[in-house]
């Protein structure tokens, strides 16, 4: 079953966020057709690691092939004025139509919401931006690292007495793509019951923000001090930590439980620990513990144990791990081993990210523009079919 099968989503948007959100909704069966401008098109083609595509042997960003996966692509200059027909000829076919430009772009190109509403009740129009439509940073430039810092996660992020470290990973692009894609869906829902479609404003820092209400807002509610390195998950406690092997690997332990923190405490012999699993003092001692035995000694005293033990694995040795394999959670799209949808009751089999303008003839016939109005837009550069 592909549950958003028959729900047509229009994607003017660019880098990570909005391409991860459509990616998400393609996964479930949506049809996204990917809006670029014809030469330029999504940035993230033409930014560094690149990996070679298959079919054309061109060098594309390797994020970009995966974010991009089960989608079209038509290569369309909508600044144009007979361009921008066709954008509202594409948008009346539409369920969803997302965009992350800086606010008021689109109005000023007349393809806000106002303008696509009026001529489609139904449509679904998302706004995803840096810092959302209204308040006093609406118009500034941003990205993840400055989303984060001002939530405040970014301050909480690294070591004891250390600077703050930014992460591994793109928090508010991520968390504000998924917030997108919920209200996304929430919306199509809503529409069943009104029958008419809505608008939504969704900031990449109102994701961040959100993440940061969990257990750092916890923390500074009961009057906690917010300390890197020294809260309760960023290793502050004992009990819940990462510490370095003998042969100079890594381990995790997460033993918050009293009763697996004690299995662990036990195991080692040292069941006075077993009181001071929160205490920041102890980390010192179990870390001493720790570098006794090799990690495959340690994954093999974890094995007798219920105590949330795991390494710390890189990328590479995480693509195959059995636990991931029999998942089915590694996918291989043009040959590039990476991680699949993780809608696996959805029924989709997935397709290479497309070439710019791959899709542009097909789905412009679609909405019923004949092969000579398709030629003659190509011929003014007002599209490409690549």
């Amino acid at each position: 079953m592909k549950p958003l099968q028959g729900i047509r989503v229009l994607d003017l948007s660019r880098l990570l966020p909005g391409p991860y959100c459509t990616m998400l909704l393609a996964d479930l069966g949506a049809q996204v057709i990917k809006i670029e401008t014809p030469g330029l098109g999504d940035y993230l083609r033409v930014i560094p690691p690149f990996v070679r595509d298959p079919v054309t042997g061109a060098e594309v960003n390797a994020t970009f092939m995966l974010i991009n996966r089960n989608k079209q692509s038509v290569a369309l200059n909508f600044r144009h004025p007979r361009g921008k027909q066709v954008l509202l000829r594409l948008a009346q076919t539409a369920d969803v139509f997302i965009e992350s430009f800086r606010p008021g772009a689109v109005n000023r190109w007349d393809i806000g919401y106002e303008q696509l509403s009026a001529l489609n009740p139904r449509l679904v129009y998302c706004s995803l931006s840096g810092y959302g439509q209204k308040g006093p940073y609406r118009e500034r430039a941003g990205h993840d690292l400055n989303y984060i810092a001002l939530a405040g996660l970014l301050a909480v992020n690294g070591v004891a007495d250390g600077p703050p470290i930014p992460p591994g990973v793109q928090i508010a692009d991520l968390s504000g793509a998924m917030l997108a894609t919920i209200s996304i869906l929430a919306a199509l829902v809503a529409r069943t019951h009104t029958g008419k479609g809505q608008y939504l404003d969704v900031g990449l820092f109102d994701g961040a923000l959100s993440w940061a209400g969990t257990m750092v807002g916890g923390a500074h509610a009961a009057g906690m001090p917010l300390a890197r390195g020294r809260m309760q998950l960023n290793g502050g406690m004992a009990c819940y930590n990462v510490y370095e092997t003998r042969d100079a690997k890594y381990l995790t332990i997460a033993a918050i439980e009293p009763h697996l923190w004690a299995s662990f405490c036990k195991a080692v012999g040292r069941e006075d620990l077993i009181a001071r699993a929160q205490e920041f003092d102890a980390v010192p001692e179990v870390a001493a513990i720790i570098r006794t035995r090799t990690l495959e000694e340690w994954l093999a005293l974890a094995q007798t144990l219920d105590a949330c033990i795991e390494p710390v694995r890189e990328f590479g040795e995480t693509l195959d791990d059995p636990h991931v394999r029999a998942r089915g959670l590694v996918s291989e799209i043009g040959g590039i081993k990476h991680i699949g949808s993780v809608f696996t009751f959805a029924d989709v089999s997935p397709t290479p990210a497309p070439r710019q303008g791959q899709h542009t003839r097909t789905v412009l016939r679609q909405i019923g523009l004949s092969d000579e109005e398709i030629n003659d837009l190509e011929k003014n550069h007002i599209i490409s079919t690549s």
